[in-house]
C-alpha cells in the first residue's frame, strides 16, 4: 500500500493530529504484525477486506483471538501470513497474556514476529505498551485523540461508538490509504463445496432449495424464541413445499434444536433437517444454499458475505447493511432496537412475509 502521507503547513511543522512519521505498507518494510483482539466472528468479517488488502501486499503476522476463527476465516490465505493468538480473558476465562506478567508475555510474542511496524485495529491501551516494550516503534493505531508516539492520523474519540466497519473505513480515508479493492468474502474452495454438497445430498437434502435457519446467538436476547422458528418451520412446509429446510447452530444451539424438534413432534410435524457440524464445512453449505433465514450471529454474517440472499432477525442493534444481499424486517422501529425482548416482537407472518418477498414461489 501506499506510504502514509504526511500533512505540512508551509513552514514544514507538522499539521496538528497528524504523525511526523512515515509508515509504510509495502513489502520491502519487513514485516507488518496486524493486532486484531475482537472476540467475535463477525468482527473479524467486518475487518477482513482491509486485512486483506495487506495480506496481499506484506508479510503479515494476524495478532488475534481464537474465538474470531482466523484460520477458518483466512483459510485461503494462510499460506502468506501468520497467525498469533492473543490468550485474554474470554468470557471470564483468563488467559497468558493477562495481567502484568501477560503483558510482558504478549510484549515477547510480539518481539519474536520480527516485525518493525504494527497496525492496532482496537482502543486498548495494553496493545501499545506491549508494542514498545517489544520494541515496535512505527505503530498505526486509531488513538481515538489520542496520537502521541504513534504513525498515523487518529480517529475522533467519538469515533469509539461507531460501528467497525465505518470506523474502518474513516481511519483508512483520514490516513489517505488506497481502499480495498476487494469486498468481503470468505475463500472457500470449490472441492470444499462440491464435498458439503455431496454429503448433504446422502441425507437426502437438495442444496439448490435449501433455506437455512439460524437458531443461535451469543446473546439470549438476539434469539428468537425456539417454538417460533418450529411454527415457521410448519407454516413453509404448508406454504413452500419447493423449499428443503435446515437449521443451523454450534454445540451451544443443541438444546435449541431439541426444543424445536419436540414442538414439531407435539403438534403432529416431521422432524426438521440439523446442520450441526464444523464452522468451514457451514461456511461452504452457506456458499451454496439458497438462502439463510435467522438470529443476528456469525453465520448470518457468514451468509451474506458468501453472496447468498439472508434475512436477518435484528433485534438488539440496527440491521447491518454492508452487502447488498442482507435483507432485514421493517417490524421493530429505530427506537426499539436495543429493549430486552423486543425480538419478540417479529412474529411468524412476519418472516414469512419477509420469505416470499425475497425468495416468491417461482
Amino acid at each position: 500500500m501506499n506510504i502514509i502521507r504526511i500533512g505540512k503547513n508551509r513552514k514544514g511543522a507538522v499539521v496538528a493530529g497528524q504523525s511526523d512519521k512515515s509508515q509504510s505498507f509495502t513489502k520491502d518494510a519487513g514485516p507488518l504484525l496486524i493486532i486484531q483482539p475482537l472476540v467475535g466472528i463477525g468482527d473479524m468479517i467486518w475487518h477482513k477486506p482491509w486485512i486483506d488488502e495487506l495480506i496481499a501486499q506484506n508479510d503479515v503476522i494476524l495478532a488475534t483471538k481464537q474465538s474470531a476463527q482466523p484460520q477458518i476465516l483466512f483459510a485461503d490465505r494462510l499460506a502468506k501470513m501468520t497467525i498469533l493468538p492473543i490468550m485474554r480473558k474470554i468470557r471470564g476465562k483468563k488467559g497468558r497474556h493477562d495481567g502484568l506478567l501477560g503483558l510482558f508475555r504478549l510484549a515477547q510474542d510480539f518481539k519474536r514476529t520480527g516485525a518493525k511496524r504494527a497496525l492496532v485495529l482496537h482502543h486498548s491501551k495494553t496493545y501499545l505498551y506491549a508494542l514498545k516494550l517489544a520494541g515496535i516503534t512505527q505503530v498505526s493505531a486509531f488513538g481515538f485523540g489520542d496520537d502521541k508516539g504513534l504513525s498515523s492520523r487518529v480517529l475522533d474519540r467519538a469515533d469509539k461508538d461507531i460501528h467497525a466497519i465505518e470506523r474502518m473505513e474513516k481511519f483508512w480515508r483520514i490516513n489517505d490509504w488506497p481502499a480495498p479493492k476487494a469486498g468481503w468474502r470468505i475463500g472457500v474452495s470449490d472441492a470444499h463445496c462440491q464435498a458439503v454438497r455431496h454429503a448433504l445430498a446422502q441425507d437426502g437434502i437438495v442444496v439448490d432449495n435449501l433455506l437455512v435457519l439460524g437458531i443461535g446467538a451469543m446473546d439470549v436476547q438476539r434469539c428468537w424464541p425456539n417454538e417460533r422458528f418450529a411454527e415457521l418451520i410448519m407454516e413453509l412446509r404448508q406454504e413452500r413445499p419447493d423449499l428443503t429446510l435446515a437449521i443451523m447452530g454450534g454445540p451451544a444451539e443443541r438444546g435449541a434444536a431439541d426444543q424445536i424438534q419436540t414442538y414439531l413432534g407435539e403438534h403432529n410435524g416431521d422432524k426438521v433437517y440439523e446442520i450441526f457440524g464444523t464452522l468451514d464445512d457451514a461456511a461452504a453449505i452457506l456458499t451454496i444454499a439458497k438462502g439463510y433465514v435467522g438470529n443476528d450471529t456469525s453465520l448470518l454474517n457468514i451468509a451474506a458475505v458468501q453472496g447468498i440472499a439472508s434475512l436477518g432477525l435484528f433485534s438488539q442493534s440496527p440491521p447491518l447493511t454492508y452487502v447488498s444481499t442482507l435483507f432485514h424486517l421493517d417490524v421493530i422501529t429505530e427506537e426499539e432496537y436495543g429493549t430486552p425482548d423486543i425480538i419478540k416482537k417479529i412474529a411468524v407472518d412476519d418472516v414469512l412475509a419477509g420469505i416470499t418477498a425475497i425468495w416468491p414461489n417461482d
